[in-house]
């Protein structure tokens, strides 16, 4: 079914972008001569293209849609409650771990935790990369994109679409996304720095929003509990882990590029933060003031009201933009998942020397392993914020404290506390959301779960949101009891620690 607000000219906007990522991986195909060209683009990625690659990547719809929800629900909360906190978390990575990872010539996340603690400890790093880096998010906003804006179904449209990304990233690898990252970077910020205005004056300009938003949607903390919004800011500690953050350094020319990289991409991140939540709170200004629908869901608020704000070409221009968004993640995290598989997993545990054809090979494989598993996942939520929390929350509760031990304790480590404190971060996650979803109750609001109780006379909330607070804290309790046996591991292949 066709969208009342576009136009042929829309649709064939849509369909040049389309053809043009798959014309950009097609042509990469046979210029990608080894595993490392493939995986981490031979180590030779300037700034500039990492500021694409950096910035198309990490602001997938998780963020357009995501942010955009809270916005329309709770208002500017939305930038300096949660934004601007896990912005911090990119602005420390970039100092602090740019260096030491680049100079270290890794070429995984797990292989950090397989040189430091041994074999078993890099397989179960290569699987919690890989269930993080499962593209279920962006897979969940190109659904929802299909369903609100062309009006068939969720399903049928992420695998359409999602299609796409998989289909040109098998083809070139890390230089087919990083290129094709670099258009959709563009169309990204540009097509939303476009639309926000528009809608504004569609709207009647700020004196118009500003009574139209909800009472408190202007308070910089808003009425959201201070306990989520802190929950919602942690999250933003995955990045310190993240594989696909990880990937870029390793594929950079140098530190330095990396560094640089990452601290102009805040500033984009920054701007492009803003203009995410006050998209957010225009549309619920426009529902309040009859502008937009009055049942107008909360997931879907920025995508509607830009495409009914923006005239013919420039409509189909956005939402050009918003696949951008979406496919920037899909083929970055789909590319980490397969090799994650391949060389995090199968290459350790074989038998034989693995060559790299056969390692690109498998990679591709495990690609499209990835992108499956990742659409099954992408339904099991019903909020995008729900299903990034428990992402993050998994990831980091299993990982963080390990691989910070690698890069910033001299001490010792032993492989029992890597073990250990992995172990205590995958049954903590597991049992908390168990617990919340058996004795909590559905929150339509905020698509999550809450268990409420008394205790000693007080009334408690516990929200599903709120896993990493206990969790990561039993992570580092379980390295500190495992580092009491053991000692360091010494690698048999270098023979030191």
């Amino acid at each position: 079914m066709d969208h009342p607000y576009l136009s042929w000219i829309d649709y064939a906007v849509l369909g040049a972008y389309l053809l043009g990522m798959l014309g950009v991986g097609y042509y990469i195909l046979r210029k990608v001569p080894s595993f490392e060209e493939f995986l981490v683009a031979g180590r030779s990625m300037t700034t500039p293209i990492l500021v694409c690659t950096l910035a198309s990547t990490y602001y997938g719809l998780d963020v357009l849609f995501g942010t955009s929800e809270m916005s329309f629900n709770n208002g500017v909360v939305a930038f300096f409650g949660y934004s601007q906190l896990s912005l911090g978390f990119y602005f420390f990575a970039a100092i602090a771990l740019s260096e030491r990872l680049r100079a270290a010539k890794f070429t995984s996340l797990p292989e950090i935790l397989e040189r430091h603690y041994g074999l078993t400890a890099g397989i179960l790093g290569g699987f919690a990369s890989l269930f993080y880096s499962l593209p279920a998010l962006a897979l969940f906003g190109l659904g929802r994109l299909c369903e609100v804006v062309f009006g068939f179904d969720a399903r049928l449209g992420a695998l359409l679409l999602g299609g796409v990304a998989l289909l040109y990233t098998l083809w070139g690898g890390l230089w087919a996304v990083a290129i094709t990252d670099t258009i959709q970077f563009v169309l990204m910020c540009v097509t939303l720095a476009i639309a926000i205005p528009i809608l504004m004056a569609n709207i009647g300009g700020f004196d118009a929003v500003a009574s139209a938003v909800p009472v408190g949607h202007f308070a910089i903390f808003g009425d959201m509990p201070v306990w989520l919004m802190l929950a919602y800011a942690a999250t933003g500690i995955s990045i310190l882990v993240d594989p696909g953050f990880y990937q870029r350094i390793f594929a950079a020319k140098s530190a330095r590029q990396a560094r640089n990289g990452m601290l102009l991409s805040l500033l984009i991140w920054f701007a492009y933060d803003w203009l995410v939540v006050a998209g957010g709170m225009l549309a619920a200004a426009g529902v309040n003031s009859g502008t937009l629908p009055a049942q107008l869901h909360s997931n879907d608020a920025l995508l509607t009201a830009v495409v009914y704000a923006l005239p013919a070409g420039l409509a189909g221009l956005f939402l050009a933009g918003v696949l951008a968004t979406a496919m920037s993640t899909i083929d970055s995290y789909s590319l980490v998942a397969g090799a994650n598989l391949s060389y995090d997993l199968y290459r350790p545990l074989a038998r034989h020397r693995v060559t790299d054809r056969e390692l690109v090979r498998l990679t591709k494989w495990g690609i499209v392993l990835s992108w499956t598993l990742g659409y099954l996942l992408a339904y099991v939520f019903d909020k995008l914020m729900a299903l990034w929390v428990f992402q993050a929350t998994a990831l980091t509760s299993t990982v963080l404290v390990p691989i910070f031990a690698c890069l910033f304790w001299k001490g010792k480590k032993t492989p029992t506390a890597c073990l250990l404190s992995f172990a205590l971060g995958l049954v903590s996650v597991i049992a908390f959301y168990s617990t919340i979803k058996f004795f909590g109750e559905p929150n339509s609001l905020y698509g999550t779960y809450i268990w409420s109780f008394s205790l000693w006379g007080s009334r408690y909330e516990i929200w599903q949101e709120y896993a990493l607070f206990f969790t990561l804290p039993l992570s580092a309790i379980g390295f500190l009891i495992g580092n009491c046996f053991g000692n360091n591991y010494v690698p048999p292949e270098r023979g030191a620690a």
